[in-house]
């Protein structure tokens, strides 16, 4: 790909990017990104309920 390609690709798709919303669920997608099978620390796990508010006590 010459660069005017990539500058012609870069104007055809425009991509916004902007802060997450309160109801993205940031916590939910953190954890997430843990395996299940190793579960998510104690102290991540509080965190994100904040992030979430939810119940610390939930499990993920």
């Amino acid at each position: 790909m010459t660069p005017s390609q990539a500058l012609a690709a870069d104007i055809a798709t425009p991509c916004r990017i902007e802060p997450p919303r309160a109801c993205d669920g940031i916590g939910r997608a953190i954890a997430n990104a843990y395996a299940r099978e190793l579960g998510l620390p104690q102290d991540m796990a509080m965190l994100l309920a904040k992030l979430n508010d939810r119940d610390p006590r939930c499990h993920w």
